[in-house]
């Protein structure tokens, strides 16, 4: 499969996350012949041209989440560049507009990493920290800005290292970003009490920093890689070319460093069995970027990775109803409310096709 071809497959579910419309996304991708190009038929421009559409329509939310998709899979042309950077702009300008939070920096080594916050009305709240993977902008989960305060938690959103306005690259060490997050966030809410909610390699992070962070309680991922997809040949040569350039982008590496980067960045069964802390995973059994070994043999080393599997493709994105019920079950527990978390739970398992994986 070409490299245009994935990412007019995989975009529709960053496209539906957002909320646009089938037909919008339809039409833009008919108008796309080429995924480099810049001028018209290239995927930068014509996404681009309809986040301008929107904007002169005042609409700076649809604005962003366009211009987001406009630098789809990763800012790799000037074109592409520049949509991200109008993409956080447009969001800035909604953000301040309505008053739905704030823009804060974390620091990790010299490196300044901005982040959107909202806090709860308690300055004790307990912290949610979102973070998405390698394909997708900050600005895309603005939506929990408002949802977790009105659950009782204050809010952190930020960019993949690599990704976005995030300068950091994707290596191990990265991971600290989360605990940058958190010494930022810290007098507006209860750091000491914080989760995680990063699906894909936002998750990988996630899990890396939890081995260490007392402060973390919980993750919750979606089709978080762990060992397999970093050292496995056929999950190598099965990578879609759309990942590998994304990864190689937000890593900062070229082709002939990125098998040791993809090495190096691999969970061993040591580190896995040692986590501490509840993570509810959700797998996709088609998923063709993660393998199904990924979850099944780390859920045989901890109690501790509770794994929800869907009958669908990587990101679940025929079931973003039921992933988001999950999170929002993970969400109430997080905010002290866990009877009705268990109840939106069990309604989940009795309605919809969702397992619980036992190994």
């Amino acid at each position: 499969m070409s490299a245009l071809s994935e990412a007019k497959q995989f975009v529709g579910l960053h496209a539906r996350h957002m909320g646009l419309s089938d037909a919008l996304v339809c039409g833009v991708l008919r108008r796309v012949a080429s995924l480099d190009g810049e001028g018209p038929g290239g995927w930068a421009r014509e996404w681009s041209s309809e986040a301008e559409a929107a904007l002169g329509r005042k609409d700076a939310r649809a604005a962003s989440n366009l211009y987001n998709l406009a630098r789809f899979p990763c800012a790799d042309t000037p074109t592409k560049a520049r949509a991200a950077q109008l993409a956080a702009e447009a969001f800035r300008g909604w953000l301040e507009a309505g008053g739905a939070g704030e823009r804060r920096e974390a620091r990790v080594g010299g490196e300044r990493v901005p982040f959107l916050f909202c806090a709860a009305s308690r300055a004790n709240a307990p912290l949610v920290v979102l973070m998405g993977g390698i394909v997708s902008l900050k600005e895309q989960w603005g939506s929990f800005l408002g949802l977790g305060p009105r659950l009782g938690c204050a809010v952190a959103i930020a960019d993949f290292p690599g990704v976005g306005e995030n300068p950091i690259r994707y290596a191990r060490a990265a991971a600290a970003v989360f605990g940058a997050i958190m010494d930022a966030s810290e007098g507006a809410c209860d750091t000491g009490r914080t989760l995680i909610i990063a699906p894909s390699f936002g998750g990988h992070l996630a899990i890396l920093q939890a081995r260490g962070d007392a402060r973390l309680r919980g993750i919750v991922t979606v089709g978080a890689p762990l060992a397999h997809f970093f050292t496995d040949p056929d999950a190598r040569r099965g990578m879609p070319e759309i990942t590998r350039a994304a990864l190689m982008s937000a890593a900062g590496v070229d082709a002939s460093d990125f098998e040791r980067r993809l090495t190096e960045l691999a969970l061993t069964p040591q580190e896995i069995a040692e986590i501490a802390i509840p993570i509810a995973y959700v797998a996709s059994l088609r998923d063709e970027i993660i393998p199904q070994a990924e979850w099944r043999e780390a859920a045989a080393l901890t109690r501790n990775l509770r794994v929800y599997s869907f009958d669908d493709v990587h990101g679940a994105p025929h079931h973003l109803r039921q992933t988001r019920l999950l999170i929002l079950a993970a969400l109430l527990r997080h905010a002290g409310r866990p009877r009705a978390a268990g109840l939106l739970e069990r309604a989940l398992r009795w309605t919809s096709r969702v397992e619980l994986y036992h190994p």
